[in-house]
C-alpha cells in the first residue's frame, strides 16, 4: 500500500472518530435534556425545600426518582459559613430522617419532541420521596443531602428562622417570583437566569416565594425537571409556594407542606410565621369560582389568630389576582373572588396582598372600605439597596395595621408576558400599571418598621437587571 492511500486511510479514520465522538456528545446532551439538566446525582429530581409548620424547627424535603428507588432518606448537620462555603458532606456528622415513597403517574415529551411547545406525550411513572424534618435548632445553618442510603443528591444548604421577632435593626428578606409558565428548554435558561439575577440582588434571602404557575403544562414531568434543576444554587434556597391555576393538580405532588402529624397544607394552603411576621398563602384553585367554604373559614379563623393578630405585619400570598386592572380583572373567578376576600383582608387588617395570574407590573393604591376608597398617607423618598424607594407613611384608624390594604403585583418570571390593554376600571384605585417586555423578579426586606419591595425587569437578551419601581410602607 503506497503513502498516499495509507495517509487517506488515517485520515478517514480521524473522522469516523470524530464523528462517533460527535454523535456521542449529542446523545448525552440529549439525554440530559430530557431528563433535566442539573441532575444532582443519577436520577434524582426536582428537589424542593418547604417550611414544617413551624419554621423555626421544620423542613420539608420533596423530590422524584426513577421508579426502582424507594428508599426516602435526609441526611444533615449544622455547619458554619465556612463550612457551607466547601460544600463537603462529611456523613459521620450526619443525623438523618427516614421519610415516604409513592408512584407518581405522569408524562414526559414524545422522544424527539422535547423542544416542541406542542409536544406529544408519553406515560411515564417516577416515585416521589418526602420527608419530614423536626427537632432542629432556630437560626442554624445546615447542610443536608437526600437519597436512598446509596445514591446522594449533592450537598445544599438551608437555615432555620431565627427564634426572634423583626426590630428596627433586624429584619429578613426574600426573593419573589411569579409565572415562570415555561413550555420548552429555551424558557427555563430565561428562568435560571431570572433566579441567578435574584440570588446575586439578595444572596442573604431567607426563602423564595413562587406565587404560581411554574409551568404551562402540569402533566409534563420533563418542565418540572427544567424549573427545579436549570436555575444554579436552587436547593439552597426554602420555597414558599402559592398554587396556580396551570399547576394546581400537581401542585401537591412537587411541594410538601405541613408536618407529619398536621392537616396545614394538605388542601395546598397554609400559613406561617417568620420572626413575627404572618404569612397566609391562599389557593385559588380550590374552589369552582371563589374559594371553598372550608378554605374560607380555614382563611378567617387564620386572620384572626392570635399569631396573625400579634404580627409585625400581616402578608397574603395568592395567585388569581383578585384587585387588578387588565387581562382577566372581569374574569368570573376574579370577579367572584374579589367580592369574597376583599371584605376579609379589610376586616382582618391585611397589609400586603401579593398577587400573580396577570402578567404584567401592577400597584394599587392603599385601599380600605372593600378597595372602593383610597386611604390617607404621606410619602417620602429613601434609599435603599443604592435604590430610590417612595415610602408611604397611612393614617392609623385608615384600616389595616399599616393603615390601608396594598394589592402588589410584580409580573411574571417567565418567558410569557401579557400585552391586553384593559378597559377603564373606576372600582379598582391603581397607583401604577405598567405592560412589561421582559421578565422580572422583586426583593422584600422587612424591618420593625418597613416592609420595602425592589422589583428588577432582566433584559433577556443582556441579562442584566434595571429597576421597574421601588417602594414600601412605613409603619
Amino acid at each position: 500500500m503506497d503513502q498516499k492511500k495509507k495517509k487517506q486511510i488515517v485520515i478517514l479514520g480521524i473522522l469516523i472518530a470524530a464523528m462517533l465522538i460527535v454523535l456521542a456528545a449529542v446523545l448525552i446532551i440529549s439525554s440530559a435534556v430530557r431528563n433535566g439538566r442539573k441532575k444532582t446525582a443519577e436520577n434524582i429530581y426536582c428537589i424542593a425545600v418547604t417550611f414544617g409548620e413551624d419554621p423555626k424547627t421544620q423542613k420539608n424535603f420533596s423530590w422524584y426518582t426513577e421508579t426502582e428507588t424507594t428508599g426516602s432518606i435526609v441526611q444533615y448537620y449544622p455547619v458554619t459559613a465556612e463550612e457551607a462555603k466547601k460544600n463537603e458532606f462529611d456523613a459521620a456528622k450526619a443525623a438523618q430522617t427516614e421519610g415516604f415513597s409513592e408512584t407518581v403517574d405522569t408524562y414526559l415529551p414524545h422522544e424527539g419532541e422535547e423542544y416542541s411547545a406542542s409536544a406529544s406525550l408519553d406515560p411515564k411513572s417516577y416515585m416521589r420521596h418526602g420527608a419530614f424534618v423536626s427537632g432542629l435548632t432556630a437560626g442554624t445553618r445546615y447542610i443536608y443531602r437526600v437519597g436512598d442510603g446509596k445514591n446522594w443528591s449533592e450537598p445544599a444548604v438551608f437555615e432555620t428562622a431565627p427564634d426572634e421577632t423583626v426590630n428596627r435593626e433586624k429584619g429578613f428578606s426574600f426573593i419573589i417570583v411569579s409565572d415562570v409558565q415555561g413550555y420548552i428548554y429555551s424558557d427555563y435558561e430565561l428562568w435560571g437566569n431570572v433566579f441567578d439575577q435574584a440570588y446575586k440582588k439578595c444572596p442573604e434571602a431567607a426563602f423564595a416565594v413562587n406565587l404560581g404557575d411554574f409551568v404551562e403544562r402540569q402533566e409534563n414531568a420533563l418542565v418540572w425537571q427544567y424549573y427545579f434543576g436549570i436555575p444554579d444554587g436552587f436547593g439552597d434556597l426554602t420555597t414558599v409556594p402559592v398554587a396556580g391555576n396551570k399547576d394546581d393538580k400537581m401542585f401537591l405532588k412537587y411541594f410538601l407542606l405541613g408536618s407529619k402529624d398536621g392537616v396545614t397544607g394538605l388542601n395546598g394552603y397554609y400559613s406561617f410565621d417568620y420572626m413575627n411576621v404572618h404569612f397566609t398563602v391562599v389557593n385559588t384553585g380550590d374552589g369552582s369560582k371563589d374559594l371553598s367554604k372550608a378554605q374560607l373559614k380555614w382563611l378567617k379563623r387564620d386572620l384572626e389568630s392570635e399569631n396573625s393578630v400579634s404580627a409585625t405585619f400581616r402578608i397574603v400570598l395568592i395567585h388569581k389576582a383578585p384587585y387588578s386592572d387588565r387581562n382577566h380583572a372581569d374574569d368570573p373567578d376574579i370577579t367572584a373572588l374579589r367580592e369574597q376576600l376583599l371584605p376579609v383582608f379589610d376586616e382582618y387588617n391585611v397589609d400586603v396582598v401579593m398577587e400573580g395570574h396577570d402578567h404584567y407590573y401592577f400597584r394599587s393604591e392603599p385601599v380600605v372600605e372593600n378597595g372602593t376608597v383610597k386611604a390617607e398617607y404621606t410619602t417620602a423618598t429613601v434609599n435603599s439597596r443604592g435604590e430610590n424607594v417612595s415610602v408611604f407613611t397611612l393614617a392609623e384608624n385608615a384600616g389595616s395595621a399599616a393603615g390601608g390594604v396594598f394589592y402588589f403585583m410584580p409580573g411574571a418570571s417567565g418567558v410569557k408576558q401579557h400585552s391586553k390593554s384593559f378597559r377603564e376600571m373606576p372600582e379598582i384605585l391603581t397607583a401604577r400599571s405598567e405592560l412589561m417586555t421582559n421578565p422580572v423578579f422583586c426583593i422584600c426586606d422587612i424591618t420593625a418598621d418597613h416592609i420595602y419591595f425592589f422589583t428588577y425587569a432582566v433584559d433577556r437578551y443582556r441579562l442584566m437587571s434595571s429597576a421597574v419601581e421601588c417602594w414600601g410602607i412605613q409603619k
